[in-house]
């Protein structure tokens, strides 16, 4: 029988910049108390998925969201790199409306290419840590049923896999704290929606 492994990707509660509209990338802000609260309805979300382990980017807002899933779920919390936001280099802090107006803006944010911000990260640079990351995780621990704490750059590129061509979204499109089913598959080393 094919050995498959079950995760639930979610992206991070709300946080300050996100009301604000700030492009996040690797700097930080605090979870509000909306996040807290969606934190806190994802992990009653998970209650019955059985899930094993909770893994989470070192960033504070995923961090953060980690932590009350973590005890709402009586499971510690492990700090995995390789699955953080995407560098976006000098657009970091800025608000997305005023990088708008970038001639890049709708490749990078809406695309998976190699055309990045200044002194930042593509998407295709973000998506290949992130699957590695993954692979390499499943490939030495593939019991268990995993709750992978992430961002929203991350989610786009990686799910962008399991849509037509013509389908376009921003890491805007998931939401904070939505879940989203997956399976990993061993013989074939490739990743599967449930």
């Amino acid at each position: 029988m094919n050995k498959k492994t079950i995760f639930y990707l979610a992206r991070h509660g709300e946080t300050q910049w996100n009301i604000e509209q700030r492009i996040q990338g690797q700097l930080d802000s605090a979870l509000t108390e909306k996040g807290q609260q969606q934190a806190l309805q994802l992990a009653r979300l998970c209650e019955p998925l059985n899930i094993t382990q909770i893994l989470t980017s070192h960033l504070g807002r995923a961090k953060q969201t980690a932590d009350v899933c973590g005890q709402q779920l009586q499971l510690p919390i492990n700090i995995f790199a390789g699955i953080e936001e995407r560098d976006f280099g000098l657009w970091q802090g800025k608000q997305t409306e005023e990088m708008r107006t970038h001639p890049d803006y709708a490749e990078i944010t809406a695309q998976v290419t190699d055309c990045k911000p200044q002194q930042g990260e593509s998407s295709k640079q973000l998506l290949s840590r992130f699957e590695t990351a993954l692979k390499a995780q499943f490939d030495t621990k593939p019991d268990g049923c995993y709750l992978i704490i992430t961002h929203g750059d991350v989610l786009r590129c990686f799910m962008s896999q399991f849509l037509a061509c013509d389908q376009l979204t921003t890491g805007y499109d998931y939401k904070n704290c939505q879940l989203i089913p997956l399976s990993y598959d061993h013989a074939k080393r490739c990743f599967l929606p449930l």
